[in-house]
């Protein structure tokens, strides 16, 4: 993929990528999709030399949970959901103040329990501590609170590749109302 390919994200876009390490795999491995992490875009940093972007973004991963990162690296995947800069701020706002949430390790293991074919009762709800979907759910939903209509599982109980599916559902769907 060429750095240029996505030189028309903008603060609030949603990346989705293939997710790195164990839990990437798994996410990708007990989901059966593409995806295994998603992120929420906030600031271009910069663009070097040779065309890459260098954006300020905020991820929930297995180290540190939600986080300031700087990411290099284009996604596979990028969905725009809010309409105007209001929507825009809200998502940003929301996204910025889960940074500091520890990681939904409940959420992994619900899927590892998946993969093995066990089916587990949900569980209380943490809202405090997120897998990277369930962050960039509860973003989206601060800024496009009708995307709830769509959503088949909680902000807490969704992994990247349902929201993705999702996210595509909602835009084709709001689009063309």
């Amino acid at each position: 993929m060429k750095p240029h390919e996505f030189r028309c994200i903008q603060p609030g876009d949603i990346g989705f990528d293939a997710g790195v390490g164990i839990s990437g795999q798994i996410i990708r491995l007990g989901t059966k999709s593409a995806y295994g992490h998603c992120c929420i875009y906030h600031e271009l940093i910069e663009r070097t030399a040779d065309g890459t972007q260098v954006w300020k973004t905020v991820e929930a991963g297995p180290r540190g949970g939600v986080l300031w990162r700087l990411r290099t690296v284009p996604p596979i995947k990028v969905v725009r959901v809010w309409r105007d800069r209001f929507d825009q701020a809200d998502i940003l706002k929301k996204s910025a103040g889960l940074v500091g949430a520890k990681y939904g390790w409940g959420e992994i293991a619900r899927i590892v329990a998946r993969i093995l074919g066990i089916k587990v009762r949900r569980w209380k709800d943490n809202p405090c501590a997120v897998i990277c979907s369930n962050h960039v759910t509860q973003a989206a939903l601060a800024g496009r609170p009708d995307l709830g209509l769509y959503l088949r599982y909680g902000s807490n109980e969704i992994w990247p590749g349902e929201l993705a599916v999702t996210l595509d559902a909602f835009i084709w769907d709001t689009e063309l109302a």
